[in-house]
């Protein structure tokens, strides 16, 4: 193998790896939005549990429908 297919061959090899590169940083890119709407799932999830669980009649009994849940200050 000469220089010039030596030079060649690494030219090949950045190419790819820099291609590769770019395809992780498009992955991460979407896995981080992805977490980040995930997190903000999680937080609602873990507020509505919350709140029903404030406004559930001690003792586990079902909640009646029927009842309107207290008002708050506007």
């Amino acid at each position: 193998m000469n220089v010039t297919e030596l030079l060649a061959d690494l030219q090949a090899q950045h190419d790819e790896t820099a291609a590769r590169t770019g395809e992780l940083r498009d992955q991460i890119e979407h896995l981080t939005a992805t977490l980040a709407e995930t997190e903000a799932r999680l937080a609602d999830l873990t507020t509505a549990r919350k709140v029903i669980a404030e406004l559930a009649p001690a003792g586990g009994d079902p909640i009646d429908p029927r009842r309107t849940p207290p008002t708050r200050p506007s």
